[in-house]
């Protein structure tokens, strides 16, 4: 018999592991990748640090390949942890407007999420 339709919605987050490969390889902030949870958890929020991880433009829901990546509020104060706490929260962040989004789009709610890389160990 016929089957009922069922749909997928995917979002593209480019910047989410290689913001970590980023803050290790480029600015030296972390010796290996796993290492971030530990230097930013050593800290209890990003001291005013904004990180926006555009490293390749923006993917969903912007869709603006002239973007770039941006930390901002940084002062004398601001440690490697504030940097690397701020990274993390700009992919949660990304990932939450692409989850609001889809949400938006398709009027349903979301029910199941799949992740996958090496931050979703984190």
């Amino acid at each position: 018999g016929a089957q009922a339709t069922v749909y997928a919605l995917e979002g593209a987050i480019a910047n989410a592991g290689n913001v970590v490969q980023c803050l290790r390889d480029n600015f030296g902030l972390i010796r290996s990748a796993p290492e971030i949870e530990e230097v930013a958890g050593s800290v209890p929020d990003t001291g005013g640090v904004i990180f926006v991880p555009a490293l390749s433009g923006l993917y969903a829901p912007y869709w603006r390949d002239d973007a770039r990546g941006t930390i901002l509020g940084m002062t004398q104060f601001t440690t490697k942890a504030h940097i690397c706490r701020a990274a993390l929260q700009g992919v949660c962040w990304m990932t939450r407007e692409v989850l609001e989004a889809m949400d938006k789009d398709s009027h349903e709610p979301l029910e199941l999420l799949a992740v996958d890389g090496g931050m979703s160990r984190n």
